[in-house]
């Protein structure tokens, strides 16, 4: 028995220690707790990490910086939109690698990303577009053989066969119905890497959807598949270097997979996320929906399928809308680095004579959600006010304190078809369908690996009565 205690005491004092580097450094950090460090609440299902960060992020409102335990790593969090300017994007060369190591080559992901922004250019969207609409006007039928007056269901349902089809159609080529197929292969690997509350898939999985992209790359190649400006032809591009991207021959088709996999997971839930808050807030706010419902009603055009890209982009009231849900609920509430080489943060607050200077491998969380709804930078923070992105109010936007999609070298390339996929499905559900409801509490799932609300997104759809926008 007195070997166990003698053991126990042990741990405690080594995890003692290792709760000692910021306070022997000067940096501020809410009292950890040994073996948990500040995730006690993370780690029991208490609350959600956004939430966690936002308890010193609010603590510490005079810093420039605090720090945070993950049980026993320290963490710096930036509070500076200075700091952090020089973390993403001046001195990116000392944090270009992420907080979770995936043994990557950075050579290697330098020449992939390159050879993959093609994928995602204004002229892609563009193409892909009336895709994307083919695949709203199914979730259209569905709603309009489910719903009469109004009824109350979880859109997440809609939203995620959604951005299946999607991204299927649109990277991949293969066209499913998932609201009518719920069955499907693809729609089937995505629900089980969606399960495992983490985004990775199983082994099986991931080899059954390797053998089905392979197969799609070697039609595409032989020319059996029909050649479209999409996230598969860009692959089959880069992997016969004919992106002028030096080392894209090079790009095994293994490395092509599992480019392909990290685009279908990472897109999958963020997507249909920015879709489903957008509904939820418009359900929570009557008004901003009906303003928007008005500008839908008054689009000029024929609303041809070919013209789903330029009809999305006159919307001006829909821009401002997408852009303050995500200031609302970003796709990543914060962003992990870690640095590579020793780096000077200086002082922790206006006025300190002593500089925090660190290692190569201090980690680093950017507060995204917490900048987000900082009172400094947003008046009423908790507000869903479009107007903050009006033409003549975006100037006043504090530069890095609205990083939806991150900024710097690492910034999200899918953003614009992630905005495009949500604003092509928004525009032709609000022009027949409102919402209603919500759970206005807006509490976090303390448990999800992404922000969703505690209670999910269970809201009441109504129709409209419309006969625009069908395709």
């Amino acid at each position: 028995m007195w070997l166990v205690a003698l053991l126990v005491l042990c741990l405690l004092c080594y995890s003692w220690w290792r709760l000692q580097y910021f306070g022997s450094r000067g940096v501020c950090t809410l009292p950890p707790l040994p073996l948990f460090g500040n995730l006690t609440a993370i780690t029991f299902g208490r609350e959600n990490f956004v939430e966690s960060i936002a308890a010193g992020y609010n603590a510490f409102k005079d810093e420039r910086y605090f720090g945070i335990y993950q049980y026993h790593i320290p963490t710096l969090v930036p509070r500076d939109p200075e700091l952090i300017r020089r973390i993403m994007v001046a001195d990116f060369a000392s944090f270009s690698d992420r907080g979770v190591h995936i043994d990557e080559d950075c050579s290697k992901w330098r020449s992939m990303r390159a050879a993959l922004t093609p994928a995602f250019s204004a002229s892609r969207c563009r193409s892909m577009a009336p895709l994307m609409a083919t695949c709203a006007d199914s979730v259209l039928k569905y709603l309009r053989a489910r719903i009469q007056d109004a009824e109350e269901l979880d859109v997440n349902e809609i939203t995620t066969s959604y951005v299946n089809d999607v991204i299927a159609s649109c990277a991949f080529g293969f066209a499913v119905d998932s609201l009518e197929d719920p069955g499907n292969c693809i729609f089937r690997l995505a629900n089980r890497a969606v399960l495992l509350n983490v985004k990775i898939i199983n082994t099986s999985d991931a080899e059954q959807f390797g053998h089905l992209f392979k197969s799609a790359l070697n039609a595409r190649r032989e020319k059996q598949a029909e050649s479209r400006p999409d996230f598969i032809q860009t692959l089959v591009d880069a992997a016969q270097g004919k992106l002028k991207e030096p080392s894209s021959e090079n790009f095994s088709d293994d490395d092509l997979v599992a480019q392909a996999v990290l685009f279908y997971v990472a897109g999958y839930d963020t997507t249909a996320n920015l879709i489903n808050y957008f509904l939820y807030e418009m359900a929570l706010n009557p008004k901003v929906q009906e303003r928007l419902q008005d500008e839908l009603d008054r689009l000029p055009g024929t609303h041809d399928i070919k013209e789903t890209y330029d009809n999305v982009q006159r919307l001006d009231y829909m821009e401002m809308c997408v852009n303050e849900v995500l200031r609302l609920w970003p796709l990543v509430g914060a962003a992990d680095r870690r640095s590579v080489a020793r780096y000077d943060f200086g002082p922790s607050h206006a006025g300190s004579k002593d500089n925090f200077i660190a290692d190569a491998g201090i980690h680093i969380w950017l507060p995204i959600y917490s900048l987000h709804h900082d009172e400094r930078y947003w008046e009423n923070p908790n507000v869903c006010d479009p107007e903050r992105f009006a033409p003549h109010n975006k100037s006043d936007i504090k530069p890095y304190s609205y990083m939806p999609f991150g900024t710097g070298p690492r910034h999200c390339i899918g953003s614009r078809f992630a905005v495009t996929a949500a604003k092509v499905f928004l525009s032709q559900f609000f022009s027949h369908y409102s919402t209603g409801g919500g759970d206005a509490s807006r509490k976090l799932d303390p448990r999800a690996f992404i922000l969703r609300p505690k209670h999910g997104f269970k809201l009441t759809v109504m129709s409209r009565n419309k006969n625009k926008w069908s395709c």
